[in-house]
C-alpha cells in the first residue's frame, strides 16, 4: 500500500517547491516549464491557497475540495 501524506496550509510552499513548482506573486502554481497548473477536474489555474496535493507516483495536482477529489479519484484511481 502507497503512503498516504497530508499537509497544512503551512507547508504547502515547501511541498510544491520540493515537487519542483514555483508559485508565482499572485499565488498560482507554475510547473517546471513555466506554465500554470490546472487541477483535476477543473479549468482554473490552481493557487497555492487551493493546493490540496498530488496523486501518489503523478504529477496531477488536486485542489483542497470535493470536486477535485472526486475528479481524480473516477478518473486515475478507479481503475486499481
Amino acid at each position: 500500500m502507497s503512503p498516504t501524506i497530508t499537509f497544512g496550509q503551512s507547508a504547502a510552499e515547501t511541498i510544491a517547491g520540493e515537487l519542483g513548482v514555483t508559485v508565482t506573486k499572485d499565488g498560482y502554481l507554475l510547473d517546471e516549464n513555466d506554465e500554470v497548473i490546472i487541477p483535476s477536474g477543473d479549468d482554473e489555474p490552481l493557487t497555492i491557497e487551493e493546493f490540496g496535493g498530488t496523486g501518489v507516483g503523478s504529477r496531477v495536482f488536486i485542489k483542497d475540495n470535493f470536486n477535485s477529489v472526486s475528479e481524480y479519484v473516477e478518473e486515475y484511481r478507479s481503475e486499481e
